[in-house]
């Protein structure tokens, strides 16, 4: 229906540091519900493609695009 949510992503950092479990839990106790989650690994150029708004804007742009890849990050659906 893609009314009243919205996209949520969990680091790469965040899950090598075993934060995910907690994150989630922390969603899930606000009231919000999880509507679909898969886990992903980006490559460089998808991970420039998800910022690419942000390119040229932030000078973070790059570190930012480059810490995405430093492993798995989870993907959520939030309602």
């Amino acid at each position: 229906m893609f009314t009243n949510n919205t996209c949520a992503v969990i680091k790469p950092h965040a899950i090598l540091a075993g934060h995910a479990g907690l994150i989630i839990d922390n969603i899930l106790s606000e009231g919000f519900e999880i509507s679909a989650m898969q886990m992903f690994h980006l490559d460089r150029p998808t991970a420039e493609e998800f910022f690419e708004i942000y390119q040229g804007v932030l000078p973070e742009f790059i570190p930012m695009t480059e810490q995405m890849t430093t492993g798995p990050c989870i993907v959520m659906e939030i309602r």
